[in-house]
């Protein structure tokens, strides 16, 4: 793939994604390995022969870099670490998250349903709660480093910038090696899919917004090379950061649209708008992605607030959307995709 730098797409069994893709740069001192897969033993042993095909083991991993808190990227970190002594590092946005789910699974897992029942998808929580969630009893592991984007990893002297990339989580994180010119994406640029929005604690910010703002903000590097982390590697970065950006400018239409239309509720919207690739119905989608569906259908709504194109408004336990009433441009469509 490039000097010193190597891709190991990890299973994920049972997942839609079927793969997340680690990447392992080689040093004298052994490897970094940025991301690391779900805490499964077939993803273990495909790591273990991946690096003995390299001339290694397990032990010889000396640090993890973890692009954000999501278990398919943060899974297995414990016991590599516990097998090679490794340091692990997140982003500090990650830490409510991270402690919120170490502290209390069960705790966290239930906050996500309350945030589907203020967005007036009870049915969606409920077809959740009923489920066997197979992750139920994973806790993150706790990094041994949290970064803020201000620092510099160096690898037998191959400078990686740490970018901060908050939008699919807060505490998302590249790697950006300049003078290669290659960018270890995460999930913050994936090549085929658009990476989920608002899967994360209440009082987040506004997602939507930050994940705009971090597309300009690497849509400006001299990158040759996007390694990401779900599927092939490709070299357009900022072709593709403007599909993104359209992408959403397109859907904060929709999603003003429907409201002067009389959608109300993060729920109602996401019933009304396609999803996936294939433009698949609401109720087409499996309970986990309607509730992704719906989380993502509010930070687009979030956006449409903050720009006074629609009212939002808090009444018994739910948050509901009207057209603004404060006159501008709240009337006319076309006006939900400007600059964030």
């Amino acid at each position: 793939m490039a000097d010193s730098t190597f891709r190991c797409p990890l299973p994920l069994p049972g997942d839609a994604l079927r793969a997340v893709n680690a990447y392992l740069i080689r040093s004298a001192g052994g490897f970094l390995l940025i991301d690391c897969g779900w805490d499964h033993q077939e993803t273990l042993e495909r790591l273990r022969d991946a690096l003995r095909a390299l001339g290694g083991g397990l032990g010889s991993v000396r640090g993890i870099f973890a692009t954000h808190v999501h278990r398919d990227h943060l899974g297995l970190a414990g016991q590599l670490r516990d097998e090679s002594g490794a340091w692990v590092s997140l982003g500090r946005g990650d830490q409510a998250t991270l402690e919120a789910f170490s502290r209390d699974p069960g705790r966290a897992r239930a906050a996500s349903l309350e945030r589907l029942r203020q967005a007036a998808a009870d049915d969606v929580a409920s077809r959740l709660r009923q489920l066997a969630d197979d992750d139920a009893g994973w806790r993150p592991t706790l990094p041994d480093m949290l970064l803020t984007g201000e620092e510099v990893l160096l690898q037998d002297g191959r400078r990686l910038d740490v970018i901060p990339t908050p939008g699919h989580t807060r505490g998302h994180l590249c790697l950006f090696d300049r003078d290669r010119g290659i960018l270890f994406a995460g999930d913050h640029v994936l090549p085929q899919i658009t990476p989920s929005l608002g899967v994360e604690l209440p009082d987040s910010g506004s997602p939507l917004a930050a994940f705009l703002g971090s597309l300009e903000l690497v849509r400006r590097l001299p990158a040759s090379l996007i390694l990401p982390a779900h599927g092939p590697v490709f070299s357009d970065l900022a072709g593709r950061v403007d599909e993104l950006l359209e992408h959403h400018r397109v859907r904060l239409d929709e999603c003003l649209a429907l409201v002067l239309d009389g959608a109300g509720s993060a729920r109602a919207v996401a019933e009304a708008l396609p999803w996936t690739r294939r433009r698949r119905h609401f109720s087409s989608l499996d309970p986990f992605n309607q509730m992704l569906a719906v989380f993502e259908s509010e930070a687009h709504l979030l956006v449409l607030a903050e720009r006074g194109l629609v009212d939002r408004q808090l009444a018994n336990s739910v948050v509901s959307y009207a057209p603004a009433t404060g006159g501008g441009q709240a009337g006319r469509r076309g006006q939900g995709g400007g600059t964030a």
